[in-house]
């Protein structure tokens, strides 16, 4: 049953704190404009977002987040609306209290994003491993399952990036069509590999990067917030996106991508959970469990490379359509340039 408001309003990216305040009057009508206190988040690099809390009351802040321009041509944002609300049914999502024409208005988890350094702690890790078992474990009733997400949104984004550069001839430049045709072989001939891997289809978030995930060290809680690519997936496909981005956005690193030895440890938590979330009787002879990390591991890491090829392709059609200050061209070489050095190694695996 439906509990948010929906509004048909449509908030001016140029002049979006106006029009997120506007947003929160329908939420909070009984706030005074003179109380209303106002934080901008700068974490976001697709959207714009806003915190609202009214005079010295921080127990209830409201966000407000309006999408950035051209988002809606390779986002289901309707699917977005219906993953917040089964996230929120399990207990895995905050308050929904209004979704508007672009964009979402809901519940402040307290906590902290993470950093570099904070997502290797083995007090979060171990939390963070847990919660994403929890995440993976809400269960589907569709009949048949959903397919997964990864490789027909790469080719979404692909035809959105090299669609027709030019309204006079039509078409594209040589150089674009060969950079269009490699991505494609690369895509086909992944999906090649990877889906002969019988990683589970369960359902994702496929978006967790540090400014993702809120750590509530006080309540030893570790939530994850932006659903704008959540659906069902591989399992393996989320696990491994999510140790990409222990490279960091801003001063990107690969680097810091997680050693084999970390990676065991946090498979080894995670699956305990998964085990305990989806298996009674769960997972106690310790060589079973040895086997089954050793198999996971083999995956995430063969699945990080779909993770940078799908978020290189993404970068691509927001250096087209975005008008966020980002340097989406530069992100998107850096993505690609990390899939090709890391393929034939993770690929032998």
């Amino acid at each position: 049953m439906q509990s948010y408001i929906k509004s048909e309003v449509f908030v001016d990216l140029e002049n979006a704190l106006d029009g997120a305040k506007g947003i929160l009057k329908l939420v909070r009508p009984n706030w005074e404009e003179s109380g209303i206190k106002t934080q901008v988040f700068s974490n976001g690099i697709t959207n714009k977002m806003f915190g609202f809390h009214y005079k010295n009351n921080k127990g209830e802040i409201i966000l407000v987040r309006v999408n950035g321009n051209g988002t809606e041509i390779f986002l289901d944002r309707e699917e977005e609306v219906k993953s917040f609300s089964l996230l929120r049914q399990y207990g895995c999502a905050p308050s929904l209290y209004c979704v508007f024409n672009n964009g979402l208005c809901y519940e402040f988890i307290k906590g902290i994003t993470l950093t570099c350094q904070t997502v290797r702690l083995p007090s979060v890790y171990k939390l963070l491993a847990g919660e994403l078992a929890r995440v993976h474990s809400i269960p589907t009733k569709a009949d048949p399952p959903p397919k997964p997400t990864a490789f027909p949104l790469m080719r979404k984004f692909l035809a959105i990036a090299f669609a027709s550069d030019s309204i006079i001839d039509g078409g594209l430049t040589v150089a674009r069509k060969n950079e269009d045709q490699v991505l494609r072989k690369e895509v086909d001939e992944l999906e090649s590999c990877l889906t002969n891997l019988n990683s589970p289809i369960v359902f994702c978030h496929n978006d967790i990067l540090l400014h993702n995930v809120i750590y509530n060290e006080h309540a030893e809680k570790i939530s994850f917030i932006d659903y704008e690519y959540a659906g069902f997936n591989y399992q393996a496909y989320d696990i491994g996106n999510h140790f990409c981005e222990f490279a960091g956005i801003d001063d990107v690193d690969y680097n810091l991508y997680p050693g084999k030895d970390f990676q065991l440890k946090w498979l080894r938590h995670y699956l305990h959970a998964w085990y305990q979330y989806n298996f009674p009787d769960g997972c106690t002879d310790t060589s079973q469990m040895d086997d089954k990390v050793d198999i996971l591991y083999k995956q995430v890491n063969k699945f990080a490379l779909a993770s940078h090829l799908s978020w290189g392709i993404w970068a691509l059609v927001q250096a087209k359509y975005s008008t966020i200050d980002f340097d989406y061209k530069e992100y998107s070489k850096l993505r690609l340039d990390e899939y090709h050095r890391r393929k034939d190694d993770f690929l032998a695996l």
